[in-house]
């Protein structure tokens, strides 16, 4: 499925204080990356940020899933992925302060 072109500059204009940001194709979506570090991703018209455990149980309690895919007839869940529901990617006081996280987590490599 491609990406909305309108739906990604939402996505980069409300991460713009972050840094420089650009993408790149990933499984049929896009990499979000900041100063090049991958550290969210736009799939199936969905934003995901790179989550450690911590951060997934916050993005849960807001609403967001882990990202999953069927593949044959099992579904397979990547932890790594966690969605941002869209009242939250809206609400920039609360979305960017997770956003920095994610960065930080994804500059870990956790």
């Amino acid at each position: 499925m491609a990406v909305s072109s309108q739906f990604r500059d939402y996505v980069l204009d409300q991460l713009a204080l972050l840094g420089p940001l650009d993408t790149k194709r990933l499984f049929g979506g896009l990499s979000v990356r900041c100063a090049g570090q991958h550290f969210g991703a736009i799939l199936n018209g969905v934003f995901y940020l790179v989550a450690d455990a911590q951060l997934r149980a916050e993005l849960e309690g807001l609403g967001g899933t882990t990202f999953s895919y069927a593949r044959g007839d099992r579904v397979i869940e990547v932890g790594r992925f966690v969605s941002v529901t869209e009242d939250v990617l809206e609400d920039i006081d609360t979305f960017l302060p997770l956003a920095r996280r994610s960065l930080q987590i994804a500059e870990r490599g956790a």
